[in-house]
């Protein structure tokens, strides 16, 4: 009886030993994001300012390639990288133009359109995790943010600015989650994070000289499946 009680402590040990080793070495995940992107924007043109606020919700799948190690007993620290290779569209409006023309040559009216997808967006992050059980951990997360925004915009007004540009712009990410071992080699993540960019500054020279400014701010829920090596 004791040598199957000494067996059975054994095996426990291992397989606790087994899970807690997935927390830490190198691993590669992917994830899927539920989003919501907010924008605060000026645009001015001729004198003219024109101020208002877009926002979209969006499903987004990305990688992650991760390092975490073991700080002690009761802690992990996480370094990362996360890429998304896919467009995300954080802005899309629409309204009705009326181009009244010149020298009494007739109106035209049509729709103006306005549009921003960040692309090649990548983030550099760290999380510090709380081990809260032999499986699994509360952790903070740090990131820096790079993107390339496209701006493009139409105009049915003689003489003005369409534009079709892109611009890089940068910020930094910060949230909580949950990272907990599944099985062998695989671990499950939740978590919930919000992206601040710095303000985004965009100046077009056409016939007419149009300025764009903007303050995207986008927050997700994301879910994500590893495999650590």
């Amino acid at each position: 009886m004791k040598k199957i009680l000494k067996l059975s402590a054994i095996a426990l040990l291992a397989t606790s030993t087994s899970l807690m080793a997935q927390m830490t070495g190198p691993s590669v995940a992917v994830s899927l994001s539920r989003a919501h992107a907010a924008t605060d924007g000026t645009a001015t043109g001729n004198n003219n300012n024109t101020t208002g606020s877009v926002s979209r919700n969006f499903t987004i799948a990305s990688i992650d390639l991760d390092y975490a190690q073991k700080i002690d007993n009761s802690w992990n620290m996480s370094y990362g990288i996360n890429y998304i290779p896919v467009k995300g569209k954080i802005a899309d409006v629409s309204r009705s133009d009326t181009d009244l023309g010149a020298n009494g040559a007739g109106s035209t009216s049509g729709t103006a359109t306005a549009k921003g997808e960040l692309k090649k967006h990548v983030t550099l992050y760290v999380e510090p995790t709380y081990m809260v059980n032999k499986d699994g951990g509360v952790y903070a997360k740090l990131g820096y943010v790079h993107a390339d925004l496209n701006i493009k915009s139409t105009t049915i007004i003689a003489g003005g600015t369409t534009v079709d540009d892109t611009i890089g712009v940068h910020g930094y990410q910060y949230g909580i989650g949950y990272k907990t071992a599944l099985s062998n080699n695989l671990y499950g993540k939740i978590e919930g994070t919000i992206n601040n960019y710095s303000n985004v500054s965009y100046t077009k020279k056409g016939e007419e000289t149009n300025t764009f400014t903007a303050n995207p701010e986008v927050r997700q829920v994301t879910i994500s499946v590893g495999y650590t090596f």
